[in-house]
């Protein structure tokens, strides 16, 4: 195949716009524990995403920090809530996760609304 002189001019630019190669992270290496905490963090909210029984205001609520937020950045804050509240979040618990997760991502549910009077 041959290449006409603007082809290989457009292939040898677009090359070169691209970064030769993502720097190596040898500062801030996360430890094992770290990245198994945020591959489940993760899970959580892809599953939520994806479920039929997480309301709509969780969702986006989860997609826009998700969005703006390293996963790093989440999966450290959702540690440090359960880390401040030893023994009340099981960490197995998808649901639970899922609600520390939602609330480090800002997430605040609407206030149930008092039963009316008779």
């Amino acid at each position: 195949m041959r290449f006409g002189r603007s082809t290989a001019l457009a292939a040898i630019l677009a090359i070169g716009a691209l970064p030769a190669a993502l720097p190596a992270q040898t500062v801030n290496k996360p430890s094992k524990a770290q990245i198994d905490s945020a591959a489940y963090v993760l899970q959580v909210i892809s599953s939520a995403l994806e479920s039929k029984e997480v309301e709509q205001p969780v969702k986006t609520a989860l997609f826009e920090c998700l969005y703006s937020n390293s996963l790093s950045q989440i999966s450290a804050a959702t540690d440090k809530v359960i880390a401040g509240n030893p023994g009340k979040v099981n960490r197995k618990d998808p649901s639970q996760m899922l609600a520390v997760i939602a609330g480090t991502c800002g997430y605040r549910p609407a206030a149930a609304k008092p039963a009316p009077k008779k």
